[in-house]
């Protein structure tokens, strides 16, 4: 066992886990602050501009925001996790359709729920506890807003779709355009113009409608995962409700999101009228921003989890949830504790006078602040069900969350009226994280240490030649005869003539025992440009075409993978020699048995 351990080296490996999340969790972090920054913006312009009235109309309409949401977190995160998992396996055709299928339904899905919200707008302001007070304000924001909700989506859902095809980047310089025409606008027409509530719900319209714009240049270079090819579904592609079940667990999350915001209006309208509405809404815009850095550190999961999880390499998925638990609890950590020392800094944006609203609003924001930490494990370990295939405990786990919250928040506001819904939040988290912990296997499993998993070997380093033969000297010790050779003629030789000889790169070899009986020999290495383009790989096809369903034995396959650049050869197995020389057959045998 100590022999087999020596041959595991997980730091390389987590070293590229852990420069990888970097490149997922800060680009996409920053986007996400100006992408979800908008109902923040509009709260401090509505209540400096216009007043605590206008204030409250925004909180009023915050739910329907998440309902629009479930939508974009159903085919954003699952058309995500779909391209994800086809660029661990290869299969770069079937992420195209799915792609194309995706951005049909969203168009389809949206604009019908455009037209309800704008036919029956007066039973759902009424649902959403506006008061006589703020309606006006509450019907033109709503309008406005759901006006030009297909633009709000495609640009929520693409922050997720672009993060899983490797442009990141370019989903970050979208948010931050939209995010700077939105408060331009807001700020001109507030202020300069004197235009009213509506302005506000335009400037994020329009700010989406920009960052959309920005999107489309994603589709400049060809050799994309996700692009627009013939709508159809060929064997072996996911249904639309396959594609959707990854990002369930996210809508189920928002879906009830919409619910407890409700019940929150309603608890704080009750106990407080329109101030506690406008305390509502200061609430709700600090929980987002805390939502922002929770998600920026969990969201990652979806596409460095599903990735590992094409590979069928089970050690990487636990070096995943791994990283992203350390990091994410460190960035946490700090706003948490100046929010519990200094809790007024939330409070000052908006320049509140309220004498109810300034006695009730620092307890609340340090009860918000502590949950956070709660939340933020919980969310962490939900995203890694949902990116590995264990989308039913995922789901629910936010049933359980929310069947203790929603009901809890009624009870307790007959004994803590302005604060239940922050008692409710922590209980139900406690709940939600006992859930996870005694009832989904082993999923706290890796979050302290390594684990080998279906390793057979794992070596890294800088890629030098003592690296390679290194490796290749240590494989041929795991491997048959055949899958030997095919190892050194695939890989190794392929690589030695490659390698610069300055700026090394940085990079790991593993061979996996996959579920399928085979091995599978991988490669992954730090470098912009592939080293082994000239190399043969499984053949492209045109979009009309298809690959074999199952990639062939034997079969070179290089793509980028999490930022890095991947090669991986799925070697012969037992299963794939049942064709051969039958003379050779039992030879073969023998030795994939060893």
């Amino acid at each position: 066992m100590g022999d087999e351990m020596d041959s595991l080296d997980f730091r390389c490996e987590n070293r590229l886990v852990r420069r990888s999340s970097y490149r997922y969790i800060f680009p996409p972090m920053i986007g996400m602050i100006f992408a979800q920054i908008a109902p923040v913006v509009d709260g401090v312009y509505a209540s400096e501009g216009i007043g605590t009235k206008a204030l409250s109309a925004i909180g009023v309409v915050g739910p329907l925001n998440y309902v629009f949401n479930i939508i974009c977190a159903l085919l954003g995160i699952g058309c995500g996790v779909v391209v994800s998992h086809c660029s661990g396996t290869g299969e770069k055709q079937k992420a195209a359709r799915a792609f194309t299928r995706t951005i049909i339904t969203l168009f389809t899905v949206t604009l019908v729920l455009t037209a309800v919200c704008l036919i029956f707008y007066e039973p759902i302001l009424s649902l959403l506890c506006a008061t006589p007070e703020n309606y006006s304000y509450a019907k033109e924001y709503l309008l406005v807003t759901v006006s030009g909700s297909i633009f709000i989506s495609l640009n929520f859902a693409g922050d997720y779709i672009l993060a899983n095809d490797n442009n990141a980047n370019l989903a970050v310089a979208g948010d931050i355009v939209g995010a700077v025409v939105n408060m331009i606008v807001g700020y001109i027409g507030i202020y300069v113009f004197n235009c009213g509530i509506w302005i506000l719900a335009f400037g994020t319209v329009f700010g989406s409608f920009c960052c959309c714009l920005v999107y489309l240049m994603h589709f400049k270079k060809k050799d994309r995962l996700c692009r627009i090819v013939k709508p159809e579904r060929k064997e072996g592609d996911p249904s639309l409700l396959e594609i959707c079940k990854p990002g369930m667990a996210e809508a189920i999350m928002y879906m009830f999101f919409a619910i407890e915001l409700v019940v929150q209006n309603f608890v704080l309208r009750e106990d407080g009228g329109t101030s506690g509405l406008a305390n509502s809404t200061i609430m709700e815009n600090l929980a987002l921003i805390f939502t922002i850095i929770i998600a920026g550190c969990t969201d990652p999961a979806y596409p460095m989890a599903a990735a590992y999880h094409g590979e069928q390499n089970k050690s990487g998925m636990l070096m995943v949830k791994r990283t992203l638990s350390k990091t994410g609890f460190i960035m946490l950590s700090i706003p948490v504790i100046i929010l519990c020392i200094f809790p007024e800094i939330s409070i000052i944006p908006y320049k509140v006078e309220d004498p109810l609203m300034l006695s009730s609003l620092p307890f609340a924001i340090r009860l918000v602040g502590i949950t956070q930490l709660l939340i933020f494990l919980t969310t962490l370990l939900i995203d890694y069900l949902s990116a590995t295939g264990r989308e039913g405990k995922a789901n629910l786990a936010f049933c359980v969350q929310f069947g203790i919250q929603i009901p809890l928040t009624l009870i307790l506001n007959i004994w803590s009226e302005m604060n239940s819904p922050w008692y409710a939040s922590i209980i139900a988290q406690v709940g939600v994280l006992i859930f996870l912990c005694f009832f989904c296997g082993d999923i706290p499993k890796g979050m302290r240490k390594f684990h080998r998993e279906n390793l057979r070997l794992l070596k890294g380093g800088r890629l030098t030649p003592e690296l390679v033969t290194g490796f290749e000297q240590e494989a041929n010790g795991k491997m048959d005869t055949k899958q030997c050779e095919t190892l050194k003629n695939r890989m190794i030789e392929p690589l030695l003539k490659v390698l610069p000889g300055d700026k090394i790169p940085y990079g790991c070899f593993s061979i996996l025992e996959r579920d399928d009986n085979r091995l599978a020999a991988i490669l992954h290495y730090e470098a912009k440009k592939d080293l082994l383009e000239d190399l043969p790989e499984l053949p492209e096809s045109d979009d009309d075409e298809d690959t074999e369903e199952e990639v062939p034995p034997d079969t070179c396959i290089r793509s980028e993978f999490l930022g890095m650049r991947r090669m991986m050869i799925i070697l012969s197995g037992y299963d794939d020699l049942k064709n051969t020389d039958p003379e050779k057959d039992n030879s073969e045998k023998d030795d994939l048995k060893k």
